[in-house]
């Protein structure tokens, strides 16, 4: 019995705490180096890797920005979890934007003949990943009793709503392009993740406005 406890406890930690950032982490690596096996390190595998590392960047990112409204809508032991590890969810999703980071700057200077981003995007995207690895590097206690609780959540709040907005209007471009230049399986995932993005915000509101209307009924 002791021995069935012990290997239950182990197992939880592993897929909790920063037990479940490090073996997320490891899978991005591990996928990562997947990817480049079957496509190459040429300008193809890069764009496959950018894909694929972004793709894994809003997953993560969605699941920690939902976790709080599902778990306010619908009380299960799934959305208890999300919420309990929400902390590490969103720092493994800035890890994943990292890995993301790097396939972005590999392509624009290993291939010159890649079009080169423009001053709005270097900007606005730009912004993003800063506040992304803001909020990866202050998702723990200490931070939160360096910036005070007013300072960590202003910037982790104002952080998520501009991922949100750059995850957003970044594949709401893409989709297009999915239907113009490639299958069906890209056109779809697209529009998945954009309705999946909207349908995050719409959650997050409703879970507001479900807060202000119990504390009016409250007054």
């Amino acid at each position: 019995m002791a021995t069935s406890a012990s290997t239950s406890s182990s197992k939880s930690s592993a897929l909790s705490g920063w037990g479940l950032t490090l073996r997320i982490f490891a899978a991005l690596v591990l996928g990562s180096l997947a990817l480049f096996a079957a496509f190459g390190t040429g300008e193809e595998g890069v764009r496959v890797w950018i894909r694929a590392t972004a793709r894994a960047s809003v997953t993560l990112f969605l699941l920690a920005f939902t976790a709080r409204p599902l778990r306010q809508f619908w009380r299960s032991s799934t959305t208890a979890w999300l919420l309990a590890n929400r902390r590490y969810l969103g720092a493994s999703a800035a890890l994943a934007h990292f890995l993301h980071g790097i396939a972005l700057v590999w392509l624009y200077q290993a291939f010159p003949g890649v079009e080169q981003p423009d001053l709005t995007t270097l900007i606005g995207g730009g912004l993003g990943f800063a506040f992304y690895f803001a909020m990866g590097l202050t998702s723990n206690d200490a931070a939160v009793g360096a910036l005070g609780k007013r300072g960590w959540k202003l910037l982790h709040t104002t952080g998520a709503y501009w991922v949100w907005f750059i995850f957003t209007l970044t594949n709401w471009g893409n989709v297009p392009l999915a239907f113009e230049k490639l299958g069906i399986g890209h056109q779809l995932l697209y529009s998945a993740m954009e309705l999946a993005l909207v349908a995050a915000l719409g959650l997050r509101i409703a879970a507001r406005l479900a807060v202000g209307e119990r504390a009016a009924s409250a007054g």
